[in-house]
């Protein structure tokens, strides 16, 4: 393992993972990656980083929807979606959607094709927010609605 990811688990707090399971139990990703598994789960991504399997072997890198939802409910302090994000940054041929207002990393294009999908039944309402970070977001939002 190269000092660089050793500092990377470090800052993150990857080598505190108790394994408990509760991102997973959180993480949407479960609709975007398909097949959804141990392996394409927060906990996978951790415990993989951890074992010094190669970044093209993480799957769930690229379904990922960066919701925080994992680092959240982490009882450990373990910021996952924080080493994802990293983890990503050393993928070959990475493509990562902008935010169209301030131009900062927003998604993968596999996760912005879901949330397309997904707001499809409200989609007038979330053409106004599709392409923006959440920070971009809450001000569109709180513009819109004051």
């Amino acid at each position: 393992m190269s000092h660089v990811y050793h500092d990377m688990l470090l800052a993150r707090n990857a080598y505190n993972c108790v394994e408990c399971g509760k991102c997973v139990a959180l993480c949407p990703m479960a609709e975007t990656a398909r097949p959804f598994s141990r392996n394409t789960s927060p906990r996978g991504v951790v415990q993989q980083a951890l074992q010094g399997v190669t970044v093209k072997g993480m799957h769930a890198l690229t379904h990922c929807l960066q919701c925080r939802s994992c680092t959240n409910a982490c009882p450990a302090g373990v910021d996952v979606a924080g080493l994802i994000a990293d983890l990503r940054q050393s993928l070959d041929g990475w493509q990562m959607v902008s935010c169209v207002a301030c131009g900062a990393p927003l998604l993968p294009d596999t996760a912005v094709r879901y949330l397309e999908r997904a707001t499809r039944a409200d989609y007038e309402a979330s053409l106004a927010y599709t392409g923006l970070c959440p920070d971009c977001k809450r001000r569109t939002y709180v513009r819109n609605n004051r």
